[in-house]
């Protein structure tokens, strides 16, 4: 049950203060009881209540769903290398062209094309070229016999040829032959060919195709590295997620021809050739200016697996003097590496570990990373559900000296409870941060490392992250990161998961959750001041109000209604978010005092309203594009909310 008697005295005041002030605003306020709910919000600029780190709005990427794989990482070319069922899976034969076990840097296979007085080539669908745009890439080969000639060609979804390059092939030996052409139109499934004519036997490997200006800054597709970068990021975890632990980070880094290839079991068994590695996600992380956090694979103590782990942060962090940061420095990146986090795997009890065999591999792992990365902050896994304190409590017990930061993961799975999700997460991480209190290590911070609302994307996922992003700021100054899963997946994947970006090969659409997230971060302020949770269900005697208050019952406040929260920025800026988790109108009734709220000032309204299965769409990206409007500033405010609304309300003085 929620002490519903702080906000009846609040609500007396306030409502007192419209009685005077704004006599049509009580009079709405005093609506029968079949009208708005009521919730109040009382903020005193000179009593802040906490902080609210900005690392609440982080982000995981992983290896998911083509997150990365035919999605950020903005190589055009699937299956380019031929391993595994790359073949079958995304090539078509012209003439003889047959899969052989012919190797090729780490790979065991390649294609044969045989070209004896008529062609022989492979082609691939699906490519998205633009207009007036430069396109290369390159193809490696091997002349077997004869002499052959080979050209890469480009046709357009009706078949006509939008471009053709001569390929070099001379030589036994394999050589790369590279290309490019200026796209002359816009073409969403364009096909390329490897072609053999002539007379003569040439072998075809690692083929690759990419804009020109994109393969020079950091081989990230564009419109994908914006919509992560309009989401201002302070931190991005990866690269898992599952993933992580079985993560051969070694395999990914070097040329993009001799990384390993690695089927992703994990999620759908599609191809990958490691073409993101480490050095990838690190400009990528410079690029949106924010701070990496590192998954170590890290699931059990044996010696060779942890200084495997070690080597990679030797990789990323050490001088170029030493052995790891000489080979970064043969890779392009001889200043060592800035990485703030380093976690300890991702989800152990996956692995069939527990929490007592974890805890020591924590002490393993934490202790030598104390030693080779001392300034780095720690990241220990929590929970992996809201249920289970025994997880957390033994890692905190037995590892607690080796670790800085404990992660722990809640998904709500059930759609319907999008709402009450969130109080059941929320009842779990103030139990956890009351036994970190009580333990022996009380200055462990809790991060939530992987949230969201699963199995949907529409508007109920963003109620559940407008409701969540609430609660996490209201849990400062001990809740201090958070980053919900998934960050992208691509539509042509069975949309089990929740994601925030949806992108095919051509373009995106926001998840709701995405629209939410992007919406409190750009108004985010440190300071928090107030919270309110649930309304007040006013009377139809309006002429007894008050004398109801004062003797108000429990069943006269209604939970699970609204929540909001008011928090202001190093800029005097106040900022009150809020939503409505009801199919009908309530309100929040605002009364700002202090030495800092102004005499006068702007107040700008951001709001989303839909109903819960509304959704964007490839076709309706806008489709919950906040709308903006004003609202009269006064020290005392109503803010209307229509049903299943998330808004945001910043006053900001003149």
């Amino acid at each position: 049950m929620p002490n519903h008697r702080p906000a009846f005295i609040s609500l007396f005041f306030c409502l007192l203060g419209l009685a005077v002030g704004r006599p049509g605003l009580l009079a709405q306020a005093l609506a029968p009881a079949d009208g708005p709910g009521i919730a109040v919000l009382l903020v005193d600029t000179d009593r802040p209540t906490g902080t609210v780190d900005e690392r609440i709005y982080g982000h995981f990427l992983e290896f998911i769903n083509h997150s990365i794989v035919d999605g950020l990482f903005a190589e055009q070319v699937r299956g380019r290398g031929f391993e595994g069922d790359d073949f079958s899976t995304y090539w078509t034969t012209i003439g003889a062209a047959e899969v052989v076990e012919v190797p090729f840097e780490n790979g065991e296979k390649s294609v044969r094309l045989s070209a004896a007085g008529a062609a022989a080539g492979i082609r691939q669908s699906r490519f998205y070229l633009q207009e007036g745009i430069e396109y290369d890439g390159s193809v490696w080969l091997r002349v077997e016999s004869g002499s052959p000639d080979v050209a890469l060609r480009v046709l357009a979804a009706d078949g006509s040829v939008m471009a053709e390059e001569t390929l070099e092939a001379s030589g036994s030996d394999w050589r790369e032959a590279p290309y490019e052409f200026r796209s002359a139109a816009t073409d969403e499934d364009a096909s390329i060919e490897v072609v053999a004519e002539g007379d003569g036997t040439v072998l075809v490997d690692y083929v690759s195709l990419m804009r020109s200006d994109v393969r020079e800054s950091g081989m990230l597709r564009p419109d994908l590295l914006e919509a992560l970068d309009d989401l201002h990021s302070p931190f991005v975890r990866w690269p898992g997620g599952s993933f992580a632990s079985d993560y051969r980070w070694s395999d990914g880094i070097g040329p993009q021809e001799s990384r390993v290839f690695h089927p992703n079991a994990i999620w759908g068994d599609y191809s990958d050739y490691y073409g993101f590695g480490t050095d990838e996600f690190m400009e990528m992380a410079r690029q949106l200016d924010t701070d990496p956090m590192i998954v170590l694979p890290a699931t059990t103590t044996d010696p060779e697996a942890v200084q495997y782990a070690m080597d990679w942060v030797h990789y990323l962090m050490d001088p170029p003097t030493t052995e790891w940061g000489r080979v970064r420095a043969e890779n392009g990146h001889p200043e060592p590496y800035d990485v703030p986090y380093l976690q300890i795997d991702n989800e152990p009890m996956n692995h069939g570990l527990t929490p007592a065999e974890y805890a020591e591999i924590v002490n393993v792992y934490g202790s030598r990373l104390r030693e080779i990365a001392p300034d780095a902050i720690i990241v220990a896994c929590g929970q992996k559900r809201s249920n289970d304190m025994n997880w957390s409590q033994t890692v905190i017990d037995i590892a607690g000296e080796n670790f800085d930061v404990l992660g722990v993961h809640n998904y709500e799975y059930e759609p319907d409870l999008y709402q009450t999700g969130v109080r059941r997460i929320g009842d779990y991480l103030v139990k956890l941060r009351d036994y970190i209190r009580a333990s022996d290590h009380p200055d462990i911070e809790i991060a939530v490392l992987e949230w969201n609302l699963s199995r949907t994307y529409d508007w109920r996922a963003g109620l559940h992250a407008a409701g969540s992003l609430i609660l996490y700021e209201r849990l400062g100054p001990e809740l201090t990161m958070t980053a919900p899963a998934l960050l992208m997946r691509n539509t042509s994947d069975d949309p089990t998961w929740s994601a925030f970006i949806y992108h095919d090969h051509v373009s995106w659409f926001p998840g709701s959750a995405y629209v939410v997230e992007k919406l409190f971060r750009e108004h985010y302020a440190e300071t928090y001041l107030a919270s309110t949770s649930g309304t007040f269900r006013s009377f139809a005697d309006r002429s007894i109000f008050f004398d109801q208050i004062s003797t108000s019952k429990p069943e006269d406040w209604t939970p699970g209604t609204v929540d909001a929260i008011a928090t202001q920025g190093a800029d005097g800026r106040i900022v009150v978010k809020a939503v409505n988790w009801e199919g009908r109108r309530n309100m929040v009734l605002l009364r700002l005092q202090g030495t800092d709220v102004p005499d006068d000032a702007t107040v700008t309204v951001y709001t989303v309203s839909a109903a819960p299965n509304d959704a964007a769409s490839l076709e309706r990206p806008d489709r919950l594009d906040p709308v903006e409007s004003g609202l009269a500033y006064a020290r005392d405010m109503a803010i209307d909310l229509a049903p299943y609304t998330v808004s945001v309300v910043e006053i900001e003085g003149r």
